[in-house]
Formats: C-alpha cells, sequence, structure tokens
C-alpha cells in the first residue's frame, strides 16, 4: 500500500497537527513532509512534544517550590475581611456555548436569568463550529467568554496569583499533602487543567474585578476544576451542579475534593444522590440536593393524534449508554412479523457509523432514517408524529450510563409513550406500564415485545401517554427547577 502526504504547516513542533496526522494514520501509512517539501520524522516530533510536555511541567513545579520558600513567613491574610468585601454577583460558569447535548443546561440558566439578571455567566469554551439553536443564540448575548490564553500568558498569571495575597495559601495547600498522588491532583486542579494550562488563574483574574460573592459551576468534571480553582484564589464559596452518574470513572477526578469544598453539590435523581452518600459515608444529604431537570412546558403541550403508522423517534447524542445498537435487531423481528415501522434517528456522534451498518446487517435500512444532529425544534416536530420514543439504554463499557435524559421529559410532555430500561434514575420517572414501559437492560426480545405492544395497541399507547404527559407536566417545569436552584445558592 502506498503512503499518503501530509503536509506539516509551520513550525515542526507545535502540537495541534500531531491529531490531524493521528486520523490520517487510521487510514493507512502516512508520509509527513514539512512545507519545504522535507520529510519529518514522526517520532521526533513526538519526542520534541513530549519533551516541551514535561519541560513545561517541570516549570509549575519549580514555580510552586521557589514560591513556598519565599512566602513561608507571611502574615496570613484576613479571610473574614475578604469574604465580608465579596458583594459582588453569583457567576454561573458553563464548561461550553454553544453544544447540541447541552440544551438542557442552557434553558435552565435562561429560567435563571429570568428570576436573576444581575447574575453573570461565564462560559469556560466558545464552541464556533456548533450548530446554534435557539437557547444558544438566546445565551449568546448574555454570555462572557473565558480568554484564551497560550502556554506563556498562562505561565504569568500563574506567578502572578502565587504572590498576591492567596498565594500562601495555594502553597500552604500544595505543601500540607505530603505524598506525591495528592500533590498530582492539585496540579490537576489548579495548574494543569485537562482542557488547558491556567485555565483557573484565567477565570480569577476575569472575575476579581466583579468581587463575586458566589461562583456556581455546570457539570462536576473539568469544568468544576477550574471553577473550584477560581474560588479557592478569589476565597470565595462555589456549588455544582452534575449531571453525570458516580460509576462513570471520569467523574471521580477530584470528586471528593470538589465535594468537601462545594456547600452544595446539585444532582438531578435520588439515584446519584445515593450513589454519592455511599461513595463518601460522612457526606450529610442535604449537601446533595436533587433538582430534577426540567423543560419549558410552553413549548412542549399536547400533540395532534399521532398517525399510526409505526413512526419510531430516538433523539440522543449516538453513543454506547443510550443503547441504539439494539435497534436494529429488535427493529428486524418486528419486520418479520409483518409490523409496519419507521424508525428516525435524529443525533450524531461516534456510534452513528456502527448504527448504519446494523440496520444494513439486520436488511431494515429502508425503513431507517439517520437525520444527523438537529435543533430542539426539529426534536418537537418528529415527535409530534411519533407513535413511540425509544431509548434502550445501557451502562457502557467504562462504566457511563444515563440519568434521565431529556429527550424521555419532552416526549412524555406531548403524550408520546416511551419505551427504555430500569438504568440509573429513570425509574423514578418512568413506571412500567404506568408512565411508560420499561424492559430489561440490552434484552433484545423484550425491547421488541415492547415496541410491538405500543404501535399494536392505540388505545393502551395513549392512556400510558396521557399518565406520563401528566406526570412531567406536575413535576418538570423548568421555571420551578430553577427557583429551586436558586434557592440553593442564595441560602
Amino acid at each position: 500500500m502506498s503512503s499518503r502526504k501530509v503536509t506539516w504547516q509551520g513550525h515542526p513542533h507545535a502540537p495541534a497537527p500531531l491529531g490531524a496526522i493521528r486520523a490520517a494514520q487510521r487510514e493507512g501509512p502516512v508520509t509527513i513532509v514539512d512545507d519545504a517539501g522535507r520529510a519529518v520524522q514522526l517520532g521526533a516530533i513526538r519526542r520534541c512534544t513530549e519533551s516541551i510536555r514535561i519541560a513545561w511541567q517541570r516549570l509549575l513545579q519549580l514555580d510552586l517550590s521557589l514560591v513556598s520558600s519565599l512566602l513561608t513567613s507571611r502574615k496570613a491574610p484576613d479571610h473574614a475581611r475578604a469574604k465580608a468585601a465579596a458583594t459582588g454577583p453569583v457567576v454561573v460558569v458553563i464548561p461550553v456555548l454553544p453544544d447540541m447535548s447541552h440544551t438542557f443546561v442552557y434553558r435552565e440558566l435562561l429560567a435563571m436569568r429570568r428570576q436573576r439578571p444581575d447574575w453573570h455567566i461565564v462560559a469556560l469554551t466558545h464552541n464556533e463550529l456548533a450548530p446554534r439553536h435557539r437557547e444558544a443564540e438566546e445565551l449568546l448575548e448574555k454570555v462572557t467568554f473565558l480568554p484564551r490564553d497560550g502556554v506563556t500568558r498562562a505561565h504569568f498569571r500563574i506567578k502572578k496569583w502565587l504572590f498576591n495575597r492567596r498565594g500562601r495559601q495555594l502553597v500552604s495547600l500544595y505543601r500540607a499533602q505530603p505524598d506525591a498522588e495528592s500533590r498530582r491532583l492539585i496540579d490537576k486542579l489548579l495548574l494543569r487543567d485537562p482542557r488547558h494550562p491556567g485555565n483557573a488563574f484565567a477565570l480569577a483574574d476575569l472575575l476579581r474585578k466583579q468581587t463575586p460573592r458566589h461562583i456556581h459551576v455546570y457539570a462536576s468534571t473539568w469544568s468544576a476544576n477550574v471553577a473550584m480553582g477560581a474560588a479557592h484564589l478569589l476565597d470565595v464559596p462555589f456549588s455544582i451542579s452534575s449531571y453525570v452518574d458516580f460509576e462513570f470513572p471520569y467523574s471521580h477526578k477530584l470528586l471528593r475534593e470538589k465535594v468537601q469544598r462545594a456547600t452544595f453539590f446539585r444532582v438531578v435523581t435520588q439515584y446519584c444522590q445515593e450513589r454519592l452518600c455511599q461513595m463518601q459515608p460522612d457526606l450529610p444529604e442535604e449537601r446533595v440536593p436533587v433538582v430534577y431537570l426540567g423543560i419549558d412546558l410552553d413549548n412542549w403541550r399536547d400533540r395532534s393524534a399521532p398517525p399510526g403508522q409505526g413512526i419510531i423517534i430516538s433523539a440522543a447524542r449516538i453513543v454506547e449508554k443510550k443503547g441504539l445498537h439494539l435497534m436494529p435487531p429488535a427493529l428486524a423481528q418486528l419486520q418479520q412479523k409483518g409490523i409496519a415501522f419507521t424508525w428516525r434517528v435524529i443525533g450524531d456522534g461516534p456510534e452513528l457509523a456502527r448504527i448504519a451498518q446494523l440496520c444494513e446487517e439486520n436488511g431494515i435500512s429502508e425503513h431507517v432514517e439517520l437525520c444527523g444532529a438537529r435543533d430542539n425544534a426539529t426534536v418537537r416536530d418528529a415527535l409530534k408524529h411519533a407513535d413511540a420514543a425509544v431509548l434502550p439504554c445501557v451502562v457502557a463499557a467504562d462504566g457511563e450510563r444515563d440519568g434521565i435524559p431529556i429527550f424521555f421529559i419532552e416526549a412524555m410532555a406531548l403524550g408520546v409513550p416511551v419505551i427504555t430500561t430500569p438504568i440509573s434514575g429513570i425509574p423514578e420517572l418512568i413506571r412500567d406500564g404506568d408512565t411508560g414501559f420499561l424492559h430489561a437492560t440490552s434484552d433484545v426480545q423484550a425491547l421488541t415485545d415492547r415496541i410491538a405492544a405500543v404501535l399494536g395497541d392505540p388505545e393502551l399507547a395513549k392512556a400510558v401517554g396521557d399518565r406520563g404527559r401528566e406526570e412531567v407536566h406536575k413535576t418538570l417545569d423548568v421555571n420551578e427547577s430553577a427557583t429551586q436552584l436558586i434557592a440553593h445558592i442564595e441560602r
């Protein structure tokens, strides 16, 4: 097989092109040339990039060591006075804007802003290439984005902060950790955030003149690391809204540190509350309040009568935990039984190609529409003509699992019967045969039977859909969710 040429633009030490090169390598052998046409050794590039990374880490370690010795004798700051001076606004931090998978966050933020228009919103990442939907467009007018720092600028931000009044506390925190693992975690928290070095310091710089009285951050992973670091530097309280299940490995990074330092740790299901309290037995439940995600019910009213054409909707990011790989064999059984159906899949993700292949292998491709990512209005219009909403959720190989997918809440709000599995917090909303249908996880036959029952019995489907609609309209209004979250922040 002949190799393909990939042109290396710019300085050969720059790490950015490595992603493109690795992507090209997956398709076959690659010859790398610089912009002058000279061959470049990838191994040498990797070694150089790794050397730069190691040097950067050592530089940060040197900063901490030097500052530690210089600040040891300084007088500790007056924390009470500092906290009393923090009379500015509440600042809400979100990981990214815009992003199709964060619509539920934007929806809740807009509801909070209607009640607290003086609160400030900061987005850590500006995803300029992502499609802009209505909620994102509305938020873009109200959001401040974190400045993008290069390595050099981030380094000077760190040095500036280490030598100010909070430097002594930071260094004390670092020196108080005797083992290498604890120091590594603190480094990751305050210095080498996985998304960008110095993000905590950049956020603290951005907020310093505002003297915020509280920082609330959405998501408990990398964005919470940044917010916790900034809150420590500014000496203000912070809190977290989490949407992950705590079986998922990445949620464990610095989890104990974040839970201990946060004034509260909001979760969106009772299941997550129980899991977190089991993991940390000394954690009182009142520090882990359950505030369910809601939707704007004014936009999700009753649909017209479904056409009865066997239309099945699945809307989600196409990842393993959604369980969509179970649908093609289940629908193939429906086809063998002579049951007419159309399966519309709305969303994009790493599993999409696999789903398309499984549809081909099971001979159902002509009955499947892979629509790609669409905005919330498109999902709503699709559901208005749906006979069933299906996501056969599973526990992924890495432990990731759903909480309560927003897609279910939206479908139920329109009276569409939902078919899924009793994973995580799903049974808190969906009760089998009452407000929806549940089947055994990864059981293709059970999934087939549930879909056949819904498509074959319109009266049953309507009765269950009506009860599901009543449940959502009674308990999951986004304005009520926003009110509850505001109360926790201001408490």
